[in-house]
């Protein structure tokens, strides 16, 4: 199409009459040189990039080279030049004919890629004039996508069809997919002492199974070839082949062009033993210290992954000191009779590193202040290894951030440095309603709304309703935990429960008043009064003796915590611990009704195994006594079973049991009292089942029980269940849906009981 336009055009120049006058040597001037019909190309533009100039002689090589660099715009698809002889001198008019514009963008033919993934492949955009470099370029990008999915062999070719009557076009891409290419086979060459299954599962390529719609195995990438050579050199360096040569594997196709072979060819060499390690240059403490921290050490094979982590070690301890600069070389000589290796460490620290200045970027909410306080480095202070990876955890850890990056790029001078920090933000707020059902509670509703970082400051508040058949809860809280920008805690909470259970109903209304104080790292103090008025009701059968003097009144505690958490994230922990022990008072002696005294230890432990597979444990330990002739009052026992508690039992269903009168006729019931002593265990493996809309699925076994005055704690005599669920970090908050069963199931007891509740357990 260009060409025949292109040549009409030329054709047209040559055989103008006033061009075959100038042809036989009258030479003219162009005087003046008009553009016609460009609406969207600026003029300026066009006439730049035409060498003809008003005020040269004419030429029809220069006219035709203007043509030929008009239509490289790819803006135009006529051009046509027309000149006039006039008194005054030629007169030289552009005339262009504009492409229209691209109006739609169509494809047809896609099946395995949906179009608006092939979208985010394009280049051009509707309403734009055809310009067929992005379209090449899209096309490209399209190619690549769908080789990433395994689909080689893919055509894509383009259309135009007038859009119609107006000057519009639409643009088609054809897509002809093909068939899919998997990976037949992998074979290994020269592989002597590690088999070719081993060697497999060494490569991130991998042959097609009977599971590969599941886990993609047997895709091709040929981007993963130079990388899974890599890693078969890492995998026998790391079991002492010091000399092995892998090449970049051969890939042949099928004749039927819908498998490929992957041929990996292996030089193995000899296996060497570290034989001697050493240490030059410059010592930060002694040779034989340094070396005792290793965990590379002689007589054992060599491994790179061993050195590296040595190195690792080495740029620790020197960073700490300040040396962030510091180099380590290990040259390793093998010898090739002994089959040993040595290995020497040439060491060059530099100079101390000073912090000279901390930038801050990316928080648009979250205020400077709240991100100094948590770093263990400041300004103008000497470079720490230790305490900038410690930082980094810290502001990870309080959960207001999705993203948290450390650059330190250097200062002023050669011995400064500036630690760029940038992060990015994430909602801390939730407002939430919500509606469930559960064997328990029947129907639930929820609702909240939370912050965990107010204004920026780091001030954490929350407003919860929960309202069921059997629990009424309405809470307030409030805590800075940095109160007036200080190492003090200040905390607020105000509530109002109501929980029936199967015995017995339970009202309260209180409030308490927090105020700790940062010790140690990661480790805490706190100091809360709590005052609650509270009453026992609603009895099912007649009170048991002897707690009916104990039914209600003002409960005023004082109560002492220890905590310690060096949890990664406060809101959804994936590693770390949090431990509290909790000391309380309640007496005559705060101006209250009941006299108790009371210990509570929790611990909890994370730890990621696999593909983000979390395991979690949950441990509670609680000891209550009476400080008076009085027995403990029945709303402060302790009893099991429940979404928060033993998951395969109704709620307060769990603990010592007594034998009570039903009616005046006669006929005895079952009344649980509850303990005074309490043991509960927790265990939990969750696993992301879709991590983009936060689903996961958890599978658990708890184990505890409440205890009496007369028993002793007793591990032998624990309730327990199992059970499995769906977790959903919704927009709504966490949501939890676990079917429990309990094991060895006793009369009267469910063989499933469904949870669902709304919130985080541990």
């Amino acid at each position: 199409m260009l060409k025949r336009v292109f040549l009409a055009v030329c054709l047209l120049l040559l055989w103008s009459p006033s061009v075959l006058a100038i042809s036989f040597g009258r030479i003219a001037l162009v005087r003046t040189i008009k553009v016609e019909g460009n609406k969207k190309a600026e003029e300026s533009a066009i006439r730049a990039t035409m060498e003809t100039k008003e005020g040269m002689t004419f030429s029809e090589e220069r006219v035709r080279r203007d043509i030929e660099y008009l239509y490289k715009l790819g803006l135009f698809r006529g051009i046509e030049v027309v000149r006039e002889m006039t008194e005054k001198g030629l007169v030289l008019t552009y005339r262009l004919e504009e492409k229209g514009e691209i109006t739609k963008i169509l494809f047809k033919g896609n099946k395995k890629i949906k179009e608006e993934k092939l979208r985010e492949d394009l280049e051009i955009k509707p309403y734009e004039v055809l310009n067929p470099a992005k379209v090449a370029s899209s096309i490209q990008k399209m190619i690549r996508r769908y080789a990433q999915d395994g689909y080689h062999l893919v055509t894509i070719t383009t259309e135009l069809k007038k859009d119609g009557e107006g000057p519009g076009q639409e643009l088609f891409f054809h897509v002809r997919e093909g068939p899919g290419i998997r990976i037949k086979r992998i074979n290994f060459i020269g592989n002597k002492h590690f088999n070719d299954k081993k060697l497999k599962k060494v490569i991130h390529s991998k042959e097609k199974g009977y599971f590969s719609w599941l886990s993609s195995s047997g895709k091709y990438q040929e981007e993963f070839l130079e990388r899974d050579a890599a890693l078969l050199v890492y995998h026998y360096l790391n079991n002492g082949y010091l000399k092995v040569k892998v090449e970049k594997p051969r890939v042949s196709l099928s004749r039927d062009r819908q498998w490929l072979f992957l041929t990996f060819a292996v030089t193995e060499g000899e296996r060497y033993k570290i034989r001697s390690i050493d240490m030059e240059g410059e010592i930060l403490t002694t040779k034989q210290e340094l070396i005792k921290k290793m965990v590379t050490k002689p007589g054992q094979y060599y491994s790179r992954k061993n050195v590296e982590e040595d190195i690792q070690m080495l740029s620790t301890l020197y960073g700490d000191h300040a040396y962030a600069f510091a180099s380590f070389n290990p040259i390793t000589l093998p010898d090739d009779a002994t089959r040993t290796a040595s290995i020497t460490y040439k060491v060059e620290k530099g100079s101390r590193i000073q912090i000279e200045r901390i930038n801050i970027s990316g928080n648009a909410i979250t205020r400077d202040k709240i991100i100094r306080r948590e770093l263990k480095v400041k300004e103008n202070s000497l470079y720490s290894e230790t305490a900038l990876k410690e930082s980094r955890q810290r502001l990870e850890a309080l959960g207001y951030f999705e993203e948290v990056n450390f650059a330190t790029p250097r200062g002023s001078a050669d011995d400064k440095i500036v630690l760029n920090i940038t992060v990015k933000e994430k909602p801390t707020g939730t407002f939430s309603i919500g509606a469930g059902f559960s064997s328990v509670e029947n129907f639930i509703f929820n609702a909240s709304i939370s912050k965990a970082n107010f204004f920026g400051y780091g001030v954490t508040g929350q407003f919860s309703t929960e309202l069921s058949s059997r629990r009424q809860l309405f809470i307030l809280s409030f805590e800075d935990p940095y109160f007036l920008d200080s190492e003090w805690i200040l905390g607020l909470s105000g509530y109002r429960t109501v929980n029936r259970f199967t015995d017995f109903s339970r009202d309260s209304f209180g409030g308490s008043l927090s105020l700790g104080r940062h010790i140690f790292e990661y480790s805490s103090l706190r100091l809360t009064y709590e005052a609650e008025k509270v009453n026992a009701s609603d009895f099912s059968t007649v009170v048991p003796y002897p707690f009916g003097e104990t039914l209600g009144g003002l409960t005023s505690s004082l109560g002492f915590t220890f905590i310690r958490d060096t949890r990664n994230n406060r809101l959804f922990p994936s590693k770390g611990t949090y431990n509290q022990f909790t000391s309380e008072f309640s007496g005559e002696k705060l101006g209250g009704d009941n006299d108790f005294y009371r210990l509570t230890a929790n611990s909890r432990f994370y730890h990621p195994l696999f593909w983000k597979v979390i395991f979690k444990t949950n441990a509670l330990l609680g000891y209550i006594r009476s400080l008076n002739n009085l027995p403990v009052p029945l709303f402060e026992r302790y009893f099991q079973g429940g979404v928060n508690s033993l998951r395969g039992f109704f709620p307060r269903s769990i603990g010592p049991k007594v034998q009570v009168p039903t009616a005046p006729q006669g006929g005895d019931a079952e009344f649980v009292i509850g303990g005074n002593k309490m043991v509960q265990f927790n265990f939990e493996i969750e696993a992301p089942l879709y991590d983009p809309a936060g689903f996961k699925i958890v599978s658990f076994f708890d184990a505890g029980n409440a205890f009496s005055e007369e028993e002793q704690y007793s591990l032998t005599n624990l309730r327990s269940d199992y059970g499995f669920g769906l977790r959903w970090n919704s927009p709504f908050g966490p949501m939890r849906f676990e079917w429990g069963i309990p094991i060895d199931a006793r009369r009267g007891e469910d063989d499933v009981v469904f949870n669902f509740t709304i919130g985080s357990f541990f």
